[in-house]
Parts: structure tokens; sequence; C-alpha cells
């Protein structure tokens, strides 16, 4: 077979036998999903072309494809508006609108939708990752952001391709950050310094409970901050997770922002898989005691005005307790997290288990995640499991 593949939307010849040859040109998708695809042949590349021509001046051919006025930025936030905005979580939300804004519109935002090319959009992709220096999460977000607008595009019979198919992402392994646990003497120093004093008695950190709760439960912050006392059964010695505390951007009925951020509680967790049952040890009993103290609010997790805690400032209070102990490291509370799941590998504890109680949809996500645990000696690492 040979032939030539033309520019997005001038259709494809090909020879496909010796006095055979073929045009084919894209329409779009039709409504089952599938490519709408029209064809002609003849016995020559000259009659297939003229076939070509004759159909791209036709009725049906403007019918079906009606070049758009849209740039990609004003299509983009149509789509956004209109399709997205109801559709996901107001964290997810803002996570498209900024790979949107900040890493699309600056790059390509100006073009015409329909005339966006598959190199430019690969170029995008390489520029994003090599001269940019974006992760590998980041730049996979941009491209899914793309490939799912123009499939939204291809409905409306904007495009008549997709631009991003057969785009090619760079290696995940390439610039992927390792997790990041806390060694048996880092935690050892936290746990001093998280349960030093005022000289009045008063806790140097208002929230040494909470950090201690998760050190020993694995819980994501969100779902911590969530956390109510209805989820906490002391008599069963059981946590039940099912919701998440975000923090995302304030916004009027259609998406538009109005200023400032809001917390707001999901009645779900990051997947579905997150909905969980964690078994409660001593350590995280004796933090849970301690926090019902002087605490009349549903919630597990309040501030000094009992109200729930912002997550920047539970950060934020994370890394002044890491400073002030003289721990050094990329750490943030996440690491807690990870230390929880270091110090099961560490006791023996099943992959598929710890996979449960971390709420992972797979057990693969948590063995990609530690894969570097079971390669390497792990046992500087002490279980603080009962």
């Amino acid at each position: 077979m040979s032939g030539t593949r033309k520019k997005n939307g001038e259709g494809s010849i090909f020879q496909v036998a010796e006095n055979k040859w073929v045009a084919k040109i894209s329409l779009g998708t039709r409504p089952d999903g599938k490519p709408n695809i029209k064809q002609f042949s003849g016995k020559n590349e000259a009659i297939v072309k003229k076939k070509l021509k004759e159909f791209k001046k036709s009725e049906d051919f403007a019918e079906k494809h009606m070049p758009s006025n849209d740039t990609v930025q004003a299509y983009f936030s149509m789509w956004m508006r209109e399709y997205q905005y109801n559709k996901l979580k107001p964290l997810s939300y803002d996570r498209l609108e900024s790979t949107v804004t900040n890493h699309i519109f600056p790059h390509i935002g100006g073009l015409k939708i329909d005339k966006v090319a598959r190199d430019q959009i690969q170029a995008l992709i390489n520029q994003l990752y090599k001269r940019e220096k974006l992760s590998y999460s980041s730049v996979k977000k941009v491209y899914v952001a793309l490939n799912s607008c123009y499939k939204h595009a291809l409905i409306d019979g904007v495009v008549i391709k997709n631009p991003c198919l057969g785009i090619i992402l760079p290696s995940q392994n390439e610039r992927t950050k390792q997790i990041s646990a806390l060694s048996v003497d880092d935690v050892e120093i936290l746990k001093h310094e998280l349960m030093k004093n005022e000289p009045d008695g008063k806790a140097l950190c208002c929230y040494r409970y909470a950090y201690l709760l998760i050190l020993n439960t694995g819980m994501r912050m969100g779902e911590a901050l969530s956390l109510r006392w209805s989820d906490v059964d002391f008599e069963k010695r059981t946590i039940t997770i099912n919701k998440n505390n975000v923090l995302s951007k304030r916004r009027d009925a259609e998406g538009n922002k109005i200023g400032g951020y809001e917390i707001q509680t999901q009645n779900s967790t990051k997947t579905a898989s997150g909905n969980r049952v964690i078994p409660m040890n001593r350590s995280a009993e004796e933090a849970l005691i301690a926090l019902r103290e002087n605490n009349d609010t549903p919630y597990v997790i309040v501030n000094s005005k009992h109200n729930p805690v912002l997550p920047s400032n539970f950060e934020r209070s994370f890394h002044a307790v890491l400073n002030n102990a003289g721990i050094k490291g990329d750490y943030g509370i996440h690491a807690l997290r990870h230390t929880f799941a270091s110090m099961l590998f560490a006791k023996g504890v099943d992959v598929k288990i710890v996979s449960e109680l971390l709420g992972h949809s797979t057990v693969k996500i948590t063995y990609d995640i530690y894969v570097h645990l079971f390669e390497k000696d792990i046992s500087r690492v002490t279980c603080l499991l009962d």
C-alpha cells in the first residue's frame, strides 16, 4: 500500500492494489461514537483526487463539517463551564481550570479549535516537560484535558479529527518523585517535639494529637479534617472513612470565581475504594481521647476557635513542627501516611492489607508507590502499631 496522508481535514489517498486507489476523509463521529469515514475509489490517483475535491465542495460536506470560528480558549471555556463544572468535584474543577489556564491557553489558546494539528499538541507536551520542567503528572493532566475537550468537539462537529490521537507522553519513571517516609529516629524526634508545652503548660502545637492520629491510621489530610465523632467507634475500636474536606475556590452557580476560598466537605473520599474502616490501635485511641477533651463540636479535629481547620494552616503548622524539631527533608503531612505504610511493611503486613487500609483502588497502586521498600532493607523503620 502506498499513498500520501494529507493535513488534518484534507483526507488521505492510498494505492491499495495495482489498479485501485482509495481516498478517505473523516467527518467526525457518528451517533454511536464510531468514526464517520467517507471513502472513494478509482483506477488511479487522479480519479480519487478529483472525487475527493468534488465532495469537499458539496453541500453534504459543508453540512457535516462547518469550520469553527471558536478559538481554543473560547471553546475550552465553554466546555468547562457547561459540561465540566457540574460534573467534577470542586477541587478537581479547580485543578482543571489551573491546568487549562496556565499550560494550554498561553501556548495555543489563540488558535482556532479546528486548526490545531497533532504536531502542535506533541510540541506543547514536549515543551512543558523538557523546557518548563513540569512533572509527568502535570503533563498528563494537560493531555487529558486536551483529549477530553477534543472528544467533545468531535461530537459537536466543530472538528473532524482529534489532534490528540497518537500523542506520546514522556516516560513516567523519568521524573517520578519517590515517596518520603520518616525514619525511625525522625519519628521519635517528631513525637518528642509534638508533646512539648509552653511555659504555662499549654500545648506548643495545638494539632499534636491530630498529627499522631494520622501517623497511626494512614488517613489522608482531607479525610482526617472531615472526620466526625459519629465516624469513631470506641467500643469496636474502628474509624469509618467516608468523607473528604477540600479547600476550593468560591464560585457562583455558573462556575465563575467570586473571590476567596471555602472549605467543602465531600460525602465521598478521593476514590470509591477510599471508603473504608480502619482499626484503631492504642496510639490512635489515645490521640482520639485527647482530641475529644473540651471538644463539643461534631468534628474530631478543630482549631483553637473550635472551627473546622483550613488544610493550608494544618500543613503550615506541621512544617513549623518539623523545623523546630530539626527534621530535614521534603516532608509534608502526606509523609505521615507514607510512614504509616512503611511501618506496616516493616512489620511484615501483606501488601493487600496495606492497600485496603490506605484506601487504594488496586494493590498495583500500592506496590508502585512503595516498590522501593520491597527492594531495600527497611529494618531501619520500626512499627508503632500495637
